[in-house]
């Protein structure tokens, strides 16, 4: 007799890929999350990264004093997001469960603040923000993502 819990019928994240996100509007998906991060009385300094459907860089951008360890923190989030096709908030709180411990053996972000990109129904690429606490990189990616779809 098996101990695990019955299987879902339907895939979780099963978003297909489309076509990648271009320069240009990677440029304006980062631009928004840095337009987050500024809102008065904030004053948070953020890095953003946007990837392609495989996580790799399209376009990046770092406010002037942001604290240097959120360069590759901002990509590998992005890039999370992307490859796994959900945002990284999903993962930071399956990690919180006891069955979500095996997260931390794969080579991932596991720290919220990256979305996917998914516009008619298809991941064209996602957007990573680090630079704050983990829930205002959140935040600022979210509004990011948001300008998609």
């Amino acid at each position: 007799m098996s101990t695990l819990p019955p299987a879902a019928d339907l895939m979780p994240y099963d978003i297909p890929y489309g076509p990648t996100i271009t320069a240009d509007r990677a440029a304006k998906i980062a631009a928004a999350a840095i337009a987050e991060a500024q809102k008065p009385p904030r004053n948070w300094k953020m890095a953003v990264a946007v990837v392609d459907p495989n996580g790799d860089l399209v376009y990046f951008y770092k406010m002037d004093d942001t604290q240097l360890g959120s360069i590759d923190i901002a990509i590998n989030k992005a890039r999370t997001a992307a490859r796994l096709r959900r945002p990284t908030a999903d993962l930071w709180k399956a990690l919180q469960t006891q069955a979500g411990a095996y997260l931390m053996t794969f080579d991932f972000a596991i720290a919220m603040g990256a979305y996917p990109l998914i516009e008619n129904g298809k991941l064209i690429g996602a957007v990573g923000a680090s630079g704050g606490t983990g829930a205002q990189d959140d935040v600022a990616a979210k509004a990011a993502a948001d300008l998609i779809g």
